[in-house]
């Protein structure tokens, strides 16, 4: 606890320097188009961003760096990681008179090791989103998309990220960890954790919007990230296809779309669908109950898998004086009921959000947020099977929560500094695991590396 203690203190030291200081010195910055204050690093480049935008070409490359400090758990310290993500957008139409068209290509040049690798840290719940081991160079979206009826209608193609598109939460998506962009759940259970970051995957997306307020869209995206290969598609150039199909459909209620400049404020509805085989978690391929530490027979395999989920943006209120600021509540929950060939068989998050909390600081935003991530019975019915004879210290898993407090600050236009504080919680039933010296075994077992599809 003094140790904690002691994160805790300088959390809120970091938290009233950067909310307090500059009170009076910070305004509203003017809108991207307005090139008076440049919002990027290296300024407008003596007018070729200008022309560059005129011919329908942006190009934006953000610096992302986590600096963690790790106060409990197995091996305490300091960790970094880092996101270099270069982005290309091209309006085929001011370029080349291609009405309704564009394209888009990024890359992501991954730093560091993160926490979760170095320090021994388990679980599915991760602290940040964007790590990832090891840090490679490789290349995310790749797509064209295709408008009509004044943008009511649209069609994308390419190689695709399905945690940029679905289940957006506008107050949320300043949070830190791993799971405010993609649940933790759809990561615990879907093969390669399914197409997020940083693992696009060949799909077909459709969006239609026949009215501002309303917004209905579907995708389909390659059942697994890496292929065959659970190690495979490195670089981001191998497009694989053939294992399954992933099926996302979204609906979307935005009451307050019209308003300029308003907080979030949405309702959605949503759900997926694997066509591809997964295995189970309660037999083998010979009928009989399966335990952990059985080499044969091989688990049993079942088609399909699917979840649900409903989320909201919902303004609590108003600063008197404007609709862009103020605070939101928002939330997620999330099921996957086949609880034989899942994980997790479900997901509870939810926080509140405040936009402009400091006066004179109108730009800055405040969160707290928590998740509740529950496992599968069966899944800890299965570990439960594990030999209990050896050394190491593992729980039977029941739940992965935590708790997140967060406050990020625009310095500028162009950087934006975020001190958080991450309190984590896994529960379960003590008991210990018998392993060879020479295993190179990860947590949590899975039968038949579950959820890699063969």
């Amino acid at each position: 606890m003094g140790t904690l203690g002691q994160a805790a203190k300088w959390f809120w030291l970091v938290f009233i320097l950067v909310g307090a200081t500059p009170l009076q010195a910070h305004t509203d910055y003017p809108p991207p188009e307005d090139i008076a204050q440049s919002a990027t690093l290296t300024g407008e480049w003596q007018g070729v961003r200008q022309r560059l935008r005129a011919a329908g070409i942006t190009l934006e490359v953000t610096q992302i760096a986590d600096f963690m400090l790790n106060t409990g758990g197995n091996e305490q310290g300091g960790y970094f990681d880092g996101l270099l993500f270069p982005d290309l957008n091209v309006d085929l139409e001011r370029l080349m008179g291609w009405p309704g068209a564009s394209f888009n290509v990024s890359a992501y040049v991954i730093q560091g090791e993160g926490i979760t690798t170095p320090s021994g840290l388990r679980g599915f719940l991760s602290p940040t989103n964007i790590e990832y081991t090891p840090a490679v160079t490789k290349l995310a979206e790749l797509w064209l998309q295709q408008e009509w009826f004044d943008g009511r209608l649209a069609i994308k193609l390419g190689q695709i990220e399905g945690d940029i598109n679905f289940n957006i939460l506008g107050s949320a998506d300043f949070f830190i960890n791993g799971t405010w962009g993609w649940l933790g759940s759809w990561s615990a259970n879907l093969p390669g954790s399914g197409p997020t970051y940083p693992n696009p995957v060949p799909a077909v997306q459709l969006m239609l919007r026949p009215v501002p307020e309303w917004t209905f869209q579907a995708a389909v995206f390659n059942g697994s990230p890496t292929g065959n290969d659970p190690e495979g598609n490195a670089n981001g150039l191998r497009f694989p296809i053939g294992q399954g199909a992933l099926t996302f459909l979204e609906f979307t209620y935005e009451p307050d779309v019209a308003q300029e400049a308003s907080l979030p404020h949405a309702y959605k509805l949503g759900a997926w669908y694997h066509s591809g085989r997964f295995d189970r978690f309660t037999t083998s391929a010979d009928g009989q109950p399966l335990a952990a530490d059985q080499d044969e027979p091989l688990p049993n395999r079942v088609s399909d898998n699917y979840a649900l989920y409903a989320s909201l943006d919902y303004p609590l209120w108003y600063d008197s004086d404007t609709r862009s600021r103020g605070l939101n509540l928002f939330g997620t929950l999330t099921i996957n009921p086949q609880g034989d060939r899942n994980i997790a068989n479900g997901l509870i998050d939810g926080g509140l959000a405040y936009t402009g909390l400091f006066q004179g600081r109108p730009l800055d935003r405040t969160g707290l947020g928590f998740t509740w991530l529950n496992m599968s019975p069966d899944y800890a019915d299965y570990i439960r099977t594990i030999d209990h004879t050896g050394v190491a210290d593992f729980a039977i898993p029941s739940h992965e929560a935590f708790l997140e407090l967060t406050h990020q600050a625009v310095i500028r236009p162009w950087l934006k500094i975020q001190p958080f504080l991450r309190i984590p919680r896994q529960g379960g039933h003590r008991f210990h695991a018998k392993l060879d010296s020479d295993s190179t075994a990860s947590w949590p077992p899975v039968p038949g590396q579950a959820g890699h599809l063969k």
